[in-house]
């Protein structure tokens, strides 16, 4: 039976309009009401009434007159990056990297907080508790020192590096500890009155690299980014937006297998590509235990110009190129970002790279695809974390 007219319709559409606009000033700012009249297929008189509303609520600026297209100059609009603050975090192996930005995901602050177990001593905590604990106490310390604004804390982006699902932000497994099935996110905003989104570490990162950093300047819709450290994680840009698959989980790319009775893996397989292209591949392959300050005695070697540093690097190089390559084939994205610490060697892994593609790819520029590295570093998952919370506020405000 046909269902009649369902009250809050009007609130509901203005609801959507208005984030309709938000997101627009967002990615392409600065634009005047005629630019978003002319994009959304709103009326001038709409978008001049949501927009005021918009600036009463601090969310948007006018921030000066834009060219003429023949009558009265238009006053032009960007996202008001004073409105409030938004904290990233990256629950990095020794510590908790911590960024704090503006609306526009511009850097205000960023700090290092080393981890602490009950003993005071340091190291990764030995249970989700402490963890947890240490995480509400950082944000709460954090927010104390925020410069005063209109909105204040408006959220917090969490990095992990495991598998998440998303939206629940439920941590289905976490590598590196052992840990399954931890639903943080309830108690969370609870604790800290306050929207807190938890994702994976390397689709947060996708979304620093691609707003910030090595995709910022490309307009490249389509963009794969692989965290590449002790393993090989992945994050994808798909029309400006994560793809994300069924569960959230999608982008666990260092355990497809790249030789077919290859090395044993402690997910259980042979053969996977984290095994031979990965930062802790270069150590396996060099006798070195794989533990923090790994990275600057792999590249002091490379720098002394050991011979079996540069062999080991050279065969990481030609195999991140084929995995490159399936990625390629799979996905087939305008860019691809080499990022994590696997992202410092890219002086003395980009020739091979390159010559795998070329070589075995000659058909590459059909896809047109740039291999970069990262340009964040090590802020950007954090500063994705940040940007996370940005897009879901645009997304949802009312």
């Amino acid at each position: 039976m046909k269902q009649g007219p369902v009250s809050g319709d009007s609130t509901f559409l203005k609801t959507l309009n208005k984030s309709t606009l938000l997101d627009l000033i967002r990615r392409h700012a600065p634009l005047s009401r005629a630019d978003l009249a002319k994009s959304t297929k709103l009326t001038r008189a709409t978008v001049s009434a949501l927009v005021e509303e918009l600036i009463a609520e601090h969310w948007v600026v006018e921030t000066g007159t834009g060219e003429s297209s023949g009558g009265r100059k238009p006053m032009m609009l960007e996202l008001n990056r004073s409105a409030g603050c938004v904290i990233g975090l990256d629950l990095r192996m020794t510590n908790i990297l911590l960024i704090v930005t503006d609306m526009q995901g511009t850097i205000i602050r960023k700090s290092v907080h080393p981890y602490r177990s009950h003993t005071g001593t340091s190291g990764f905590p030995s249970d989700p508790d402490q963890l947890f604990e240490q995480i509400v106490a950082v944000i709460k310390k954090e927010r104390q020192a925020l410069p005063e604004t209109p909105l204040g804390l408006v959220g917090a982006g969490i990095g992990v590096h495991g598998f998440v699902e998303y939206p629940s932000g439920r941590i289905v497994f976490m590598p590196h500890t052992g840990w399954k099935g931890l639903s943080w996110k309830e108690e969370m905003e609870a604790r800290l009155q306050l929207p807190v989104i938890l994702d994976n570490e390397a689709n947060l990162a996708a979304l620093g690299e691609h707003e910030f950093g090595a995709g910022a300047d490309s307009h490249a819709g389509d963009m794969l980014y692989l965290s590449i450290a002790g393993g090989i994680g992945a994050g994808f840009i798909s029309g400006g937006e994560l793809f994300r698959g069924s569960g959230g989980l999608a982008g666990e790319v260092g355990h497809t297998t790249i030789e077919a009775n290859g090395l044993p893996c402690s997910c259980g397989n042979r053969g996977c590509w984290e095994r031979y292209a990965s930062e802790r591949a270069v150590a396996d392959k060099l006798n070195l235990q794989y533990a923090p300050g790994i990275t600057d005695r792999i590249l002091r070697k490379l720098r002394e110009k050991d011979p079996d540093a540069l062999s080991a690097i050279r065969e990481a190089g030609i195999y991140l190129g084929i995995g490159i390559g399936n990625m390629m084939h799979a996905l087939n994205p305008q860019m691809i970002v080499v990022g994590n610490a696997m992202s410092e060697y890219g002086p003395w892994i980009n020739d091979q790279v390159q010559e795998v593609l070329s070589t075995r790819y000659s058909y590459v520029r059909s896809y047109q695809v740039q291999v970069r590295y990262s340009r964040l570093g090590e802020d950007s998952c954090a500063l994705g974390a940040a940007s996370s919370v940005i897009r879901s506020i645009m997304q949802q405000r009312s």
